[in-house]
């Protein structure tokens, strides 16, 4: 397998003009700490080396990275005298931040998360890449892709896109065969009907879907950008400018049905991201929404004892998706403030987590569709692992573009928790609570956001979402 080594080689021959030992498949040291579900891996620092901490919560590629940082750390971290401490975090990786931050207790590098970006910057929490002295070449190479109010903030670079995050739909083959469905559900309609046949045939163990409330982000990641290819959007209209929560519905009232139905595991709203996706790996659950992250969840953090497939997501109505497949450019770090204490070894720690060498890597391990292309041409095989073809074949694609929620202080309930809500207190009028929420979220925009800056959304006029 194709080692992240060869980038590292080419950093050492340029800085120092020596060979590299080999070894870049050595193991770091690892731990599971306390119950926030970290687990460390650092080099041996040397007493001049400094150490660059690094916190992120992607779990599904743990080990490799780990591999990958051990072997920086043994070999051009020595030369330049720099040790990764590298943290990973579990389901409450948003709290563990923002309490971070606020104690100035935050890595030199972390993950930066959608919600909590902007305030971020506006904070002073992240600093931008752009100000990294020697950034300049680095940045180079993602002229032209690099989007307003998700990587770039008052004309200065604070994310990069590392990754495509495409959006599934997973069944679990054995309880479908069990239960004498043949086909994957085309709409929600037969999302809901297949639900029901499982549950009812279930006993009490078997259930035909699952909801993970303790964790908000799922609204995002498997309610509301599931929706984009039936809508047109994830909840903001970037032609008109405006929040439009009432077009998704039809994406939330099924799920509605389905927990009134008891077609849900009982407890739902005790349950988290990480317990909703282990009740899937047990067998216990017929079908459940899938990010592409979710292949390393299933391959490792959570074997699968079914037989998973991963399918199209479901469309409102019999004639299919009249959209494109939504995908997310995500970002892997941005950069805290405690790394202007040393600038120039954090950008070279930087470099080598964005690196085209190690992305390959990823994509050989089925852990990640490298945003740039040049990091798939050099992956020496293709990936094989259950379930990533599936997500990574999105020839009909295109990406999400930015909301302008982080710019706007809401009274009242948040638009992810209020559409978790529904699925808690099925007695509630999903139209009354969803008007109410894009009602306030309107209001908010118009009274807080310059229209200078809000234009900034507006879509770019060579997309084209339609089918």
């Amino acid at each position: 397998m194709m080692k992240c080594k060869n980038w590292i080689s080419a950093m050492m021959a340029a800085a120092l003009c020596v060979s590299l030992l080999s070894g870049c498949g050595s193991k770091a040291k690892s731990n599971t700490s306390d119950a926030s579900g970290a687990a460390q891996a650092d080099g041996s620092a040397t007493a001049q080396n400094e150490v660059i901490r690094v916190w992120s919560d992607n779990a599904h590629e743990k080990e490799l990275r780990m591999e990958q940082i051990a072997e920086f750390n043994n070999t051009i971290g020595k030369e330049k005298g720099i040790t990764i401490e590298y943290t990973v975090y579990g389901a409450n990786w948003e709290d563990t931040i923002k309490v971070a931050a606020q104690a100035d207790e935050a890595p030199d590098l972390f993950r930066p998360n959608g919600t909590f970006l902007k305030e971020f910057v506006d904070s002073g929490f992240f600093v931008p890449i752009s100000d990294l002295p020697g950034s300049e070449d680095f940045l180079a190479r993602y002229d032209g892709v690099l989007a307003v109010n998700q990587h770039i903030f008052n004309d200065k670079v604070y994310t990069l896109p590392y990754n495509l995050t495409t959006t599934k739909f997973i069944i679990n083959r054995d309880l479908f065969d069990k239960n004498g469905i043949k086909d994957a559900p085309k709409t929600w309609n037969e999302v809901r009907e297949y639900a029901k046949i499982i549950t009812e045939n279930g006993g009490g163990e078997e259930f035909g879907y699952v909801l993970g409330l303790k964790s908000n982000w799922i609204a995002t990641s498997y309610i509301i950008r599931m929706a984009g290819q039936n809508v047109g959007h994830i909840g903001f209209d970037n032609d008109t400018l405006k929040f439009d929560f009432l077009a998704l519905l039809p994406q939330i009232e099924p799920i509605i049905g389905m927990v009134k139905d008891g077609s849900v595991l009982p407890g739902s709203a005790g349950l988290d991201a990480d317990q909703m996706r282990a009740q899937f790996a047990e067998g216990r659950i017929g079908m459940i929404p899938g990010v592409s992250f979710d292949v390393g969840v299933y391959n490792d953090q959570f074997p699968a004892k079914c037989n998973w497939e991963v399918v199209d997501v479901p469309a409102f109505e019999d004639s299919g998706s009249p959209y494109k497949e939504f995908s997310d450019a995500t970002s892997l770090l941005g950069v805290g403030k405690a790394a202007l204490k040393h600038p120039e070894k954090v950008l070279e720690v930087l470099k080598f987590f964005y690196s085209d060498e190690c992305a390959a890597q990823m994509y050989e391990a089925s852990l990640y569709i490298p945003f740039r292309s040049e990091a798939i041409a050099l992956a020496a095989k293709e990936p094989e692992r259950k379930g990533f073809k599936e997500f990574a074949n999105v020839p009909d694609k295109v990406l999400m573009l930015p909301m302008p929620d982080t710019f706007i202080t809401v009274e009242g309930t948040a638009y992810r928790d209020a559409f978790l809500s529904l699925l808690s207190d099925t007695n509630a009028d999903p139209v009354a609570v969803i008007t109410d929420v894009e009602k306030r979220y309107n209001d908010a925009l118009a009274s807080q956001v310059d229209p200078a800056v809000l234009e900034t959304f507006r879509t770019p006029a060579d997309r084209d979402i339609k089918r």
